[in-house]
């Protein structure tokens, strides 16, 4: 399956109506298996699959910052012999703006640096680094 990147669901409501970011998000996955289709892919149909959570929390690289992450654990299911490979599954973005000189480019874009890993083979000591593209998708 060719990967095309994540969504988002908008982030949870507290009691006073404020966002306390966290929310539900799934892997986007073409249903097409030919990278000549990956522009035209989202066009032609698409699959979500692989839901995680999603909240913001301390960086495990530094300590010091602030990341996105998404954890799969909580739905993973205990009778998939795949969960027990998908339930140690972490990513770690951080949004990085893209600027123009002094002035944020146009439409303010930006681009998330992320490392995904498995807590059972070594963390973020064995990640695997990708990149997504921030974009506000129609729906």
């Amino acid at each position: 399956q060719l990967w095309l990147g994540k969504t988002y669901s908008p982030p949870a409501m507290t009691s006073s109506g404020e966002s306390y970011f966290r929310g539900l998000g799934k892997n986007r996955f073409s249903l097409h298996h030919h990278r000549e289709t990956l522009v035209a892919s989202a066009k032609l149909g698409e699959r979500l699959d692989r839901t995680f959570d999603y909240s913001i929390g301390t960086s495990v690289l530094p300590p010091t910052s602030k990341s996105l992450f998404n954890r799969y654990a909580s739905h993973c299911s205990a009778f998939s012999p795949m969960s027990l490979i998908w339930r140690g599954m972490v990513d770690e973005l951080r949004v990085v703006a893209l600027e123009n000189g002094s002035q944020k480019a146009k439409g303010q874009k930006a681009v998330l640096l992320g490392m995904g890993y498995f807590t059972w083979s070594g963390g973020v000591w064995n990640l695997a680094p990708f990149c997504l593209v921030a974009r506000k998708c129609e729906s």
